[in-house]
Parts: C-alpha cells; sequence; structure tokens
C-alpha cells in the first residue's frame, strides 16, 4: 500500500516501513506525527484519488533525525565589469519513518 501526501506545498510518496525526506518539522527525535492531506491511496490494483483529498485517510510515522542538506551554490555574474557574487545554502531537512497508513 503506498499514498501521496501533502505537505507543506509538496507531495511525497509513502510507504509503510520507507523513509521519507521532507522540510524540517518541529519535534523531538522519536516523536510521532500524521499527515492528513492525502492526496492518493493505492493498493494493489486499486486506487483511490480524493478531490482533493482522500476522506478519512491518514499516513503516521515517527520522526528518525533532523540534518542539514547538501549545500546548493549558486553564483551570481555581471559579464562586462567581472563582479559576481557567490552563494551557499543548505536546506534544514527532517527524515520520517513511515509506520501505517490508515484507510477508512
Amino acid at each position: 500500500m503506498f499514498a501521496v501526501v501533502e505537505d507543506r506545498g509538496r507531495q511525497f510518496r509513502a510507504k509503510e516501513g520507507e523513509t521519507v525526506e521532507v522540510d524540517r518539522i518541529r519535534g523531538e527525535v522519536g516523536a510521532d506525527v500524521s499527515f492528513d492531506k492525502v492526496v492518493m491511496v493505492g493498493d494493489g490494483g486499486s486506487v483511490r484519488i480524493g478531490s482533493p483529498y482522500v476522506p478519512g485517510t491518514k499516513v503516521v510515522g515517527v520522526i528518525e533525525k533532523h540534518f542539514l542538506a547538501d549545500k546548493v551554490i549558486f553564483i551570481h555574474r555581471v559579464r562586462t565589469n567581472s563582479l559576481g557574487k557567490r552563494r551557499g545554502h543548505r536546506a534544514r531537512r527532517t527524515l520520517i519513518r513511515i509506520r501505517k497508513i490508515e484507510s477508512a
């Protein structure tokens, strides 16, 4: 069974027992987290698509760790003057292990 979940404007696919990397979620390591905005649920041959969400469906997981993603470097150059800026950014992320997908 799998589910497509929406969290703060981003969607990700969740399967039971797998880990998912999402934007930083407030909470301690080991705390439970649930997602109510399930866009789609699939189970073998049947697929349920919500409009916009599937009613009575919830994805439950546990926070495994907080970390910083790989550094993204972007460079802005001005062609005629040999001017430029080099900037870097590391996004804060959370790793979640999906425990179960509750479907009505």
